[in-house]
């Protein structure tokens, strides 16, 4: 029973972190589900600066790809540059906490089989037998000797 109380211990622990991240994800604020980075561009002007490896930019540009959706990239209206930056890592944030609360309900899973297989009693301890009985199918009596006598 030693055993049990650690991996309870190790549970309550675990909930713990689970229940803090779950706080962080209830609380947060607006998201942006998208990327935010900056791009350089060439344009096809042979006598400018950037023939010369010296790119157009930094352009403020988003990217977001969702499941069954069209592909979205494209630049950022310069008026919302902040907060495109300010939401998009807020759902950064939000993703890393998410993807910590799965792991730590694959590992509390884990304990929980843990308790079950120390816990777990053998059904054969239960089956209650009586002298010289056989507890496997009974076999229907003379079916294949039948038609050997009938024949």
């Amino acid at each position: 029973m030693e055993t049990i109380s650690k991996i309870r211990k190790e549970i309550y622990q675990l909930n713990q972190k689970r229940w803090a991240l779950l706080e962080k994800i209830i609380k947060s604020r607006e998201l942006l589900t998208a990327s935010f980075y900056e791009r350089y561009t060439k344009c096809s002007n042979p006598n400018c600066k950037c023939a010369k490896g010296e790119l157009h930019g930094p352009f403020q540009w988003l990217y977001q790809k969702r499941k069954g959706q069209k592909l979205i990239s494209t630049s950022c209206a310069a008026d919302k540059v902040e907060s495109a930056k300010k939401y998009a890592a807020n759902y950064q944030i939000f993703k890393r906490n998410w993807k910590q609360v799965v792991e730590l309900d694959i590992e509390i899973n884990r304990r929980i089989e843990q308790i079950e297989a120390v816990l777990e009693v053998d059904a054969k301890e239960f089956i209650k037998k009586k002298e010289g009985e056989n507890r496997g199918r009974k076999q229907k009596e003379g079916k294949a000797g039948d038609k050997e006598s009938k024949n």
